[in-house]
């Protein structure tokens, strides 16, 4: 079983109480995944949400059929798989180990009636979550703004 403890290490998890952690402690389970191992893909329906406890997930996103581009990387302490807040929610990343990892997983069915039926851990969770995707909508401008900086075309229109 995972402890309290253990999901308080979770960033979305860090401000819940010992109750509210309890109550996610059961109904979380733990996976070993392999390196290399998909946890879910690109557009497949979101079944669960992942929180890392050890290892290190690579999110990816097509931009080809050939060609797939890391978007992020996640880190223990780290959740990943949020489409299962949305109804009929699909994956819009794949999620694939790059090293040996262990992940709590909670079934989506599960914890969006727990967030329904303690209003409190929906709060508490989804402050959490705004404050990790403001994170890391502003890391993606940043990099999406210095891939345009340093395109060719916009190096020519400072020259002019």
């Amino acid at each position: 079983m995972v402890t309290r403890d253990e999901l308080k290490k979770n960033i979305i998890l860090e401000y819940l109480t010992d109750d509210m952690l309890d109550e996610l402690s059961a109904i979380t389970i733990v996976i070993k995944a392999e390196k290399g191992k998909v946890i879910y893909k690109e557009g497949d329906q979101a079944q669960n949400v992942y929180m890392l406890k050890s290892g290190k997930i690579l999110l990816e996103q097509k931009i080809s059929n050939t060609i797939a581009v890391t978007v992020n990387s996640i880190d223990p302490g780290e959740s990943f798989g949020w489409a299962f807040l949305l109804d009929r929610g699909a994956n819009a990343l794949t999620a694939t180990c790059c090293e040996d990892s262990e992940i709590y997983v909670i079934n989506r069915e599960v914890v969006r009636n727990l967030m329904d039926e303690d209003n409190s851990i929906g709060y508490m969770m989804m402050k959490q979550l705004a404050t990790v995707l403001k994170r890391r909508l502003d890391q993606r401008t940043t990099q999406f703004l210095k891939s345009v900086k340093s395109h060719p075309d916009i190096t020519a229109l400072e020259e002019c």
